[in-house]
C-alpha cells in the first residue's frame, strides 16, 4: 500500500462531476466544515481501534488512524472517494483526548494556560488502491487562565465531548491567544488542504 502514496492524487483523488465524497468519520465538526465548503458528502464509518501502538509517536498515531478509517470504508465502497481523518492534541509530549469528567477538563486547561500546544490531524484520501495521506499541524497559544476564567468558559461550553476540553470555534477567544497554522485543523479537519487535493 505504501507505493500507492507515490501515485498522482490530483487526478485519481478528485471528485468527479456530481460525485459525493464519503466521510469516514462521525464527527459533526468535520461534516460541517466540508458542508460549508460546498463539498457534497455522505457519512460512512468503520470501527477502528484507537489505542496507540507501543512506542508510536503522536504523528504516527494520528496518520495511522486516519488511514485505517479511510481504508476500512473504501474496502466496502469500490470506486468511491473516501476521506479519513483523526485529530489529537499534543502537549509536553503527551496526547490529550476527551476529559473523563469536569475535574479532568479543568486540569487540562490549567496545563495549557499561558503555554503552547499542538493540534495534529492525520488526513487520508483513498479511492480503491490509490491513496494520499498527510499530517497537518497547528500550534495553539493559550491565554493565562485562572480558575474563574476556566469556570466562565465551561459555563458556555461543554468540555467533555472535546479533545483537550475545549473547542476553538465555541467562545475560543476566551481562552486562546492565537494560533500558528490552519484554524480549520484545530476545529477538526484542515479543510483548505482537502479542497486543494479535491481540485475544488
Amino acid at each position: 500500500m505504501a507505493a500507492a502514496m507515490t501515485m498522482t492524487p490530483h487526478h485519481a483523488l478528485r471528485l468527479n462531476g456530481a460525485e459525493m465524497l464519503v466521510l469516514a468519520s462521525a464527527s459533526p465538526r468535520r461534516r460541517e466544515l466540508l458542508a460549508r465548503a460546498g463539498v457534497p458528502l455522505q457519512v460512512r464509518t468503520a470501527e477502528v481501534p484507537e489505542a496507540p501502538l507501543a512506542g508510536e509517536s503522536p504523528e504516527a498515531l494520528v496518520q495511522r488512524l486516519a488511514g485505517a478509517k479511510a481504508r476500512a470504508v473504501a474496502a466496502t465502497m469500490p470506486g468511491r472517494l473516501v476521506l479519513g481523518a483523526d485529530t489529537i492534541i499534543v502537549f509536553a509530549g503527551q496526547v490529550f483526548g476527551k476529559p473523563a469528567d469536569l475535574p479532568a477538563a479543568r486540569a487540562m486547561l490549567r496545563a495549557f494556560a499561558g503555554r503552547r500546544h499542538e493540534v495534529l490531524s492525520g488526513v487520508c484520501l483513498v479511492r480503491d488502491c490509490i491513496e494520499h495521506c498527510w499530517l497537518a499541524r497547528t500550534t495553539v497559544r493559550f491565554r493565562p487562565l485562572n480558575d474563574a476564567d476556566i469556570d466562565a468558559y465551561f459555563a458556555l461550553v461543554n468540555p467533555l465531548d472535546k479533545a483537550g476540553a475545549y473547542g476553538i470555534q465555541e467562545h475560543g477567544e476566551m481562552i486562546v491567544a492565537g494560533i500558528d497554522g490552519l484554524l480549520s485543523n484545530v476545529i477538526g479537519l484542515p479543510v483548505e488542504e482537502v479542497l486543494s487535493l479535491l481540485g475544488r
